[in-house]
């Protein structure tokens, strides 16, 4: 059994997963990501001491918006195309944007472009913000008894791979960082 602490896992599962992902399976990247951000924006808020209170969706995909460097270019789309309910809402209850959003990869169109009333995101460029607002998130500092500080997630073996034994259960793709225990 491997616990993990949230920057273990953000390492692990929304950089280096995630990051494979992008030209094989763009789509999916954008739904992970969309619900990263919100992610992104829990661990941030020093006051949220329980990562599973409901009704905080809103607030903390928009938190990590407003808040993270790298995502705050995106700040202006929460009000002119619904960012959070477009974006995030649309891929985490629907699988599809809302309306005022388009999603492509490579060269299909630019980033951040809009057409017609919508608002176009490059999955390439989207992730490289991502990307940097997780390790700005990762290597932040957190107080003694931070959620950030504690045990987040436990997984058999030492982590997830497409290599995982389902019979038995043994993985190992997630590199012990800082934080990650075996026991």
């Amino acid at each position: 059994m491997t616990r993990l602490k949230p920057t273990d896992f953000i390492q692990s599962v929304l950089i280096d997963e995630l990051g494979s992902m992008i030209e094989k399976h763009p789509y999916i990247s954008f739904i992970v990501m969309g619900i990263g951000i919100e992610f992104l924006g829990k661990c941030i808020d020093r006051s949220l001491n329980d990562w599973n209170v409901s009704g905080r969706s809103s607030s903390d995909f928009k938190n990590a918006i407003k808040t993270i460097l790298n995502l705050k270019k995106y700040e202006p789309y929460l009000t002119s195309h619904d960012f959070y309910g477009s974006f995030r809402c649309g891929l985490a209850h629907a699988v599809s944007p809302k309306v005022s959003i388009t999603l492509s990869s490579k060269n299909e169109q630019g980033h951040l472009i809009e057409t017609n009333g919508r608002l176009n995101l490059k999955v390439e460029d989207f992730y490289d913000d991502f990307k940097a607002a997780c390790e700005y998130v990762k290597n932040d500092t957190y107080p003694d008894g931070d959620k950030m500080k504690r045990d987040f997630l436990e997984v058999p073996g030492f982590g997830f791979n497409e290599g995982t034994n389902i019979e038995t259960g043994i993985t190992s793709s997630i590199a012990p960082a800082s934080g990650a225990t075996e026991n």
